[in-house]
């Protein structure tokens, strides 16, 4: 972009009178959310069907192939970032679209996702997009909003039903909001409230799912400790760990980042890596060890699954802190968000965008 067009989207772009920190967070969006060039390159969701659970198994990969996830990259021929805040039409004053989670059925990819917007209330909401080859998106429109701020939309189908435990912040910290479960009368809408599973302690958050050994398990975090619970059944009596914290003081796993991997003899979970600042990485860990008293996990890889890309300008030069993989019979697809690096002290922290990765 030459200096006369970059001058020219910027006035575009700033509004005809925007306050001093729009303008610093519009120059911020200005610089670093130019869409990459697409080559070509398609995939055929529908092929993705019944590759994810089944009637008594969650929405994971247990068709995937021992190989994991640990080295995605940008995918070839895909328009990066993939979804930004340019593409919401339904939240006045949004800033940014973070924490994707991706579910495909019926030929049809789906992405749901937490858009904020500083000076709303509440200040993030859940939205939803769809694409025909998990390559190029189409924003939908905003599908779950209460009281309180909303993120990291966990959504998986079980026993035919399709649900999501999103994130929600409580504008009292002292009283933090339960963990609660949704299910969607009409998928991927109509998202109706069934069960409060946990009221966890306050700074415990991205509450994450999963099944192993007949038991439903929960992982939250705080950034340093890792707090796990458990249940007999999805709607059920959730019961704390008796080891909690079952991690204490890891900066570099503290809280979860993403959709385990759970297979037959293991699971592979996803955690945030905030060692030198939040948001800084997502990492993967093996538990192996998990009953409800005993947890050990181990680094899978000696490097972050995802990270920053390190440039100087670009949608994920700074930060990363989402993975959510995705396996097509031949390979992966990974929901992944980032936020820029270089000058967000002045433009806001508020830049973050949408893109996919193959592994």
């Amino acid at each position: 972009m030459g200096a006369s067009d970059a001058v020219r989207a910027l006035r575009s772009r700033l509004g005809a009178s925007p306050t001093l920190g729009n303008l610093a967070w519009r120059v911020g969006e200005l610089l670093h959310h130019t869409r990459t060039e697409r080559r070509p390159g398609r995939v055929d969701a529908g092929s993705l069907d019944g590759l994810h659970g089944g009637p008594d198994v969650p929405t994971y990969p247990t068709a995937a192939p021992e190989s994991d996830p640990l080295s995605p990259a940008p995918a070839p021929g895909v328009v990066q970032p993939v979804l930004t805040v340019e593409d919401v039409t339904d939240v006045t004053g949004a800033h940014c679209v973070a924490d994707p989670f991706l579910f495909c059925g019926d030929g049809e990819w789906h992405c749901f996702f937490e858009v904020y917007a500083h000076d709303r209330e509440p200040t993030a909401v859940i939205a939803h997009a769809t694409s025909e080859d998990g390559a190029d998106w189409s924003y939908d429109r905003v599908v779950l909003a209460t009281d309180d701020h909303l993120s990291y939309p966990y959504v998986f189908r079980w026993r035919g039903e399709q649900y999501m435990v999103p994130d929600a912040w409580s504008k009292d910290p002292a009283n933090p909001a339960p963990v609660t479960l949704y299910r969607a009368r009409e998928f991927p809408y109509g998202w109706e409230r069934v069960a409060e599973l946990i009221a966890p302690p306050a700074g415990l958050h991205d509450a994450t799912l999963f099944r192993w050994e007949g038991r439903w398990w929960a992982l939250l975090g705080d950034g340093r400790d890792v707090h796990a619970y458990h249940a007999a059944t999805l709607d059920g009596a959730w019961m704390a760990h008796d080891a909690n914290p079952v991690v204490s003081g890891r900066p570099a796993g503290g809280r979860p980042g993403g959709r385990p991997v759970v297979r037959d003899d293991r699971v592979l979970a996803f955690y945030q890596d905030g060692t030198d600042h939040y948001g800084g990485a997502v990492c993967a860990y093996e538990i192996t060890a998990l009953t409800p008293d005993t947890y050990r996990d181990r680094p899978a890889s000696e490097t972050p699954v995802v990270s920053a890309s390190g440039e100087t300008l670009g949608w994920r030069s700074g930060f990363a802190h989402q993975f959510d993989p995705w396996y097509d019979g031949e390979g992966w697809w990974c929901a992944v968000d980032g936020n820029p690096g270089l000058g967000w002290q002045a433009t806001g922290d508020h830049h973050w965008a949408i893109g996919m990765f193959r592994a």
